[in-house]
């Protein structure tokens, strides 16, 4: 008896050493939350790697003057500008306009999964997990669609650091936040009870209404996006419903991008998000019931960012990147690809864009057993910069 229980002791010991070796390797563990289907993006780790920094001279104007070309909607510059404060009284300032990296929007196929938290388990359920099949009146019997998850947070990266330091033309958070979490959205996972709050979904589901869409495609793939072109999603698909519900296409890199465009549409009807870019918008940011596309860009954080050595080193072997000259490495690690003359080779595109241009010549940014994408959304502000304590919101 007493071997008996030797023996016992001496299996849930040894079951103990081999759990506790696998948590120290791998860093999970069924309490943490942490789960091999929810991966870590570590967007604080690789902050410097996963930002593509030179979206901020992009744009940027001073005083009127401007480092390259503004995007359509953009406030007329001049020297001077003016604002009133909260007792009517004017203030004079400058204006100033910029890209900032502002929010980051991470779209999950798993619900709760949250990359940009650690790989956290925001809660333990599966509602809504997986592919969805729809029946449809059509010849083929079904229409199969995708269902994701998003979470939204505000991720003011340059207040973090430090970087810049303009009450102005802030939009009042100071560090990151969970501002938006779909799953407890009613209207999220239904494109009937969408329509309360975006009945004019109706109006664009019409063959006019694609051949618009089309054009906006075409010019978006092209870097022209215009504002006019409110109720479509570029290249990726249609902008409605306001839901995660998408046809299920092969490319699940514009599936993820036109439901972050999705998200920043449904968040400007509610208005949690607002215009900041235009004349009127100079002052303090207004409501605004759709989406001022020439206002955002994005720029893909995971699985593959934009702006990163690991992008590099992913598609290029290491043979090829010391025999190669500097100059085209280095192009190659902004995101771009000198071999490529369509690619786009700047590291933050307009929301839209064709992946045929931004992912495709890049060897894809899809991962495998990788269902989850962050992207970083940069804002243009338009501002009138007046005194330190002066507020744009």
């Amino acid at each position: 008896m007493r071997k008996l229980v030797f023996l016992i002791g001496l299996a849930i010991f040894s079951l103990t050493a081999m759990a506790q070796q696998e948590f120290a390797e791998t860093g999970e563990s069924e309490d943490s939350g942490f789960s091999a289907v929810c991966p870590d993006a570590n967007i604080f780790t690789n902050v410097f790697d996963q930002i593509c920094w030179d979206c901020f001279l992009d744009g940027i104007s001073l005083m009127g003057a401007s480092t390259a070309d503004e995007p359509d909607g953009a406030a007329a510059k001049g020297p001077v500008c003016s604002c009133t404060d909260a007792l009517g009284v004017p203030e004079v300032g400058y204006p100033l306009a910029f890209w900032r990296p502002a929010k980051v929007n991470e779209v999950v196929s798993v619900p709760w999964c949250s990359p940009a938290l650690g790989g956290i388990k925001l809660q333990e359920t599966m509602t809504g997990l997986g592919t969805q099949t729809h029946s449809s009146l059509s010849t083929t019997g079904n229409v199969k669609k995708s269902f994701y998850q998003y979470h939204y947070f505000s991720y003011p990266i340059m207040e973090m650091l430090g970087m810049l330091a303009f009450p102005s033309c802030t939009d009042g958070y100071i560090d990151m936040d969970l501002l938006y979490i779909s799953e407890i959205d009613p209207l999220w996972n239904n494109d009937l009870l969408s329509l309360v709050l975006n009945p004019e979904a109706i109006i664009f589901a019409n063959p006019v209404a694609k051949l618009w869409c089309m054009q906006d495609c075409l010019s978006t793939t092209a870097d022209q996006q215009t504002e006019d072109s409110y109720g479509c999603a570029g290249c990726d698909g249609n902008l409605y419903p306001l839901t995660g519900n998408v046809i299920r296409q092969p490319d699940k890199v514009a599936a993820s991008s036109l439901i972050t465009q999705r998200v920043l549409a449904g968040l400007h009807r509610k208005g949690l998000a607002r215009k900041t870019i235009g004349d009127t918008a100079m002052c303090k940011p207004e409501y605004f019931p759709t989406i001022p596309r020439s206002q955002y860009k994005f720029s893909m954080m995971f699985p593959v960012p934009q702006a990163a050595s690991n992008l590099a080193s992913s598609t290029i072997s290491r043979a090829e990147r010391d025999s190669s000259d500097s100059s085209e490495f280095a192009d190659n690690l902004a995101g771009g690809n000198a071999d490529g003359p369509d690619a786009f080779n700047q590291c933050c595109h307009p929301m839209g864009m064709s992946t045929s241009r931004w992912c495709t010549p890049y060897g894809g940014r899809e991962r495998a057993g990788l269902d989850a994408y962050l992207y970083l959304i940069w804002n243009y502000r338009d501002c009138c910069v007046r005194g330190a304590g002066s507020s744009g919101e």
